[in-house]
């Protein structure tokens, strides 16, 4: 049987390369856009130290007769938000919406792991209230979220598109395993469990910066058609 401690180190080196790679990329990338590739960065390097830290055993707390993973929750109440802060630079869109993207995604995280570490009914109670929050935040993305990216040019729509199917599609298996796994009915061992939320996790983090590492080029290439055609067609802001 694999060890949990080396999946989960499998897990830490996976995120630590991801890092890497996006730091490399910011370094290569022009000044205005080095934020994209800091969050990129930031998203896989605090995986990386979350995943560490649950090798070392630092961090798993006994519920009942399951071990809950508490630098797992931290890493995702952490991590979704700067992915979601991603999405919405690349959308354009403004403080509100952002801010409140962010906060219910913040609500589902935090729902989901305190139904991790209350066991039974209130357990799954939580668990269906973070389903329903995250359907607004589903609403969100696929809606004015999206929309607004619509508004950018076709380059960066087909960017953002790409990222947030690969979010929607990858998060919304994470409440499967949760389900099916040791804080719900308990179809999974706690070895496939952590084997299967480690890819999704790579998946949803180191996955996702590789997609979005040419983010510099695409934005790059819309700003130069833009100038082009303020050029084209005269002055911006001329009659």
């Amino acid at each position: 049987m694999i060890e949990p401690t080396l999946l989960f180190w499998l897990g830490a080196l996976g995120m630590a390369v991801g890092t890497v790679a996006f730091v490399w990329g910011g370094v290569s990338a022009r000044t205005a856009y080095r934020r994209y590739y800091a969050l990129l960065a930031s998203i896989s390097l605090i995986a990386a130290v979350a995943y560490a830290m649950m090798a070392l055993e630092i961090g798993w707390v006994t519920v009942g007769d399951d071990v809950v993973f508490t630098p797992r929750y931290v890493d995702w109440i952490l991590t979704t938000p700067l992915l979601l802060v991603f999405l919405g630079l690349l959308a354009g869109s403004d403080g509100r919406e952002l801010g409140l993207v962010v906060v219910v995604n913040t609500v589902v995280m935090v729902l989901g792991f305190a139904a991790a570490l209350v066991p039974g009914a209130l357990g799954y109670g939580l668990f269906v209230v973070a389903g329903v929050v995250y359907l607004g935040l589903l609403y969100l993305l696929m809606g004015p979220m999206s929309a607004r990216a619509g508004e950018q040019g076709a380059g960066v729509t087909s960017l953002f598109t790409s990222l947030r199917n690969l979010t929607v599609v990858l998060w919304s298996v994470y409440p499967v395993i949760w389900l099916l796994g040791p804080p719900g009915i308990g179809m999974i061992t706690p070895t496939v469990d952590i084997m299967l939320v480690s890819y999704l996790d790579v998946l949803t983090k180191v996955g996702f910066g590789l997609i979005a590492l040419n983010t510099s080029a695409v934005l790059e290439a819309e700003r130069g058609q833009s100038i082009a055609e303020a050029t084209v067609d005269g002055p911006v802001g001329a009659d």
